[in-house]
């Protein structure tokens, strides 16, 4: 009987420490946003597009850290950019064309596009809007940029 039960607390352990890693590998911050972290969502692929002498180590964008929401914990990144005022965010931040949604914050720099997931400590910046958009919807995301004006 004793030999039940010590298995059945060694088999709950297991679970449990593989539950813990789980956990740590999808939420910690400090390691959801790694490249060798199998649970690392917001890698797209881009097998399907040709070679282009824009892309680097096979990637369309370059990673930039995080200038729009500095300041700001990142888990409370979200509630703080619903607060602010659109207009003064773009003006402070150097967007020309914005637009967001529940997840990701798309815009416009002069010549750059950027693409920024709330609570990351990164951002992606593309060269043309056509790559941004593309990018958008692999992550299944659809994001309209518009003017300053339209936040008034």
């Amino acid at each position: 009987m004793r030999f039940i039960f010590g298995v059945i607390k060694n088999i709950i352990a297991v679970v449990a420490i593989i539950a813990i890693v789980f956990f740590a590998l999808k939420y910690a911050p400090f390691l959801k946003e790694q490249e060798w972290n199998p649970l690392h969502e917001n890698r797209p692929t881009f097998k399907d597009s040709p070679a282009d002498p824009q892309m680097s180590n096979g990637k369309r964008y370059s990673l930039e850290s995080n200038d729009l929401l500095n300041n700001v914990p990142p888990s409370q990144s979200k509630k703080v950019f619903d607060w602010i005022d659109k207009k003064e965010f773009m003006s402070v931040s150097g967007l020309e064309r914005m637009g967001y949604n529940d997840k990701y914050i798309a815009g416009q720099r002069q010549d750059k596009f950027v693409i920024y997931k709330f609570g990351s400590d990164s951002m992606r910046v593309y060269t043309t809007e056509i790559e941004m958009e593309q990018d958008l919807a692999k992550l299944g995301q659809h994001i309209t940029l518009k003017p300053r004006q339209s936040y008034e």
